[in-house]
């Protein structure tokens, strides 16, 4: 799972320095602000749509949203977690009007965590080819688990253990607060493992996740 590192004050500087000019209209600066965040957009993107193509078209919304944006930000909160927030409120919308996800969303991403309804999160894996159970030591398998997660589980379980980012992050850009970041993140985990015990007997591989693996990805 990804770390989440600082940019060191060089790399900050220069990155403001690319908004300032991309605000002032350099095409060529946003140009570079876009190819450093893309891949993290596409990253929340594939996991939250569940397909390339329909992640692509999100990742390329997001960042038109964000050109047309920019203008407006003034740097009340660090550029990433605003790039995050616009990212995860691109994604609901897509979602939202995809007929392809209308099933996922029974559940809204601001819901009722306690609400009996909302605890159905992830799907039956039981049958999930051995294969994808194998691939790269099991992270097919942790994909899939995640992919299974319901929307709002996804988003912060992606932001926190896929991009790496920090409590407080997750609550700006999602528009929640640090406690419901910590408990979603503490379902979305024990679901996880709730899986993967369940499916130990038929591939005992598996309890390595929680092993070796645990500390590493969260799931303990």
């Amino acid at each position: 799972m990804a770390v989440h590192i600082r940019k060191p004050p060089d790399e900050e500087a220069g990155e403001r320095l690319l908004i300032k000019r991309s605000q002032k209209g350099d095409t060529a600066a946003f140009e570079e602000l876009a190819l450093a965040y893309q891949k993290l957009i596409y990253n929340i993107a594939v996991r939250m749509l569940g397909n390339a193509e329909d992640a692509a078209d999100m990742t390329q919304e997001t960042l038109l949203k964000i050109y047309r944006a920019l203008p407006k930000y003034r740097g009340d909160a660090a550029f990433s977690t605003w790039v995050y927030r616009i990212t995860a409120n691109t994604c609901r919308d897509m979602m939202r009007r995809n007929r392809k996800h209308q099933e996922a969303l029974w559940v809204d991403f601001a819901g009722d965590d306690n609400d009996e309804s909302n605890l159905r999160e992830v799907a039956d894996y039981s049958a999930i080819p051995e294969d994808i159970l194998l691939a790269k030591e099991s992270e097919g398998y942790l994909n899939a688990l995640i992919n299974g997660l319901s929307p709002k589980y996804r988003m912060i379980i992606t932001m926190r253990e896929i991009s790496g980012l920090g409590y407080q992050e997750i609550a700006d850009a999602a528009g929640i607060s640090i406690g419901t970041v910590k408990s979603r993140l503490a379902r979305a985990r024990q679901c996880m493992r709730e899986q993967i015990l369940a499916n130990a007997e038929q591939y005992p591989h598996l309890l390595r996740l929680i092993g070796q693996r645990g500390n590493q990805d969260g799931l303990r």
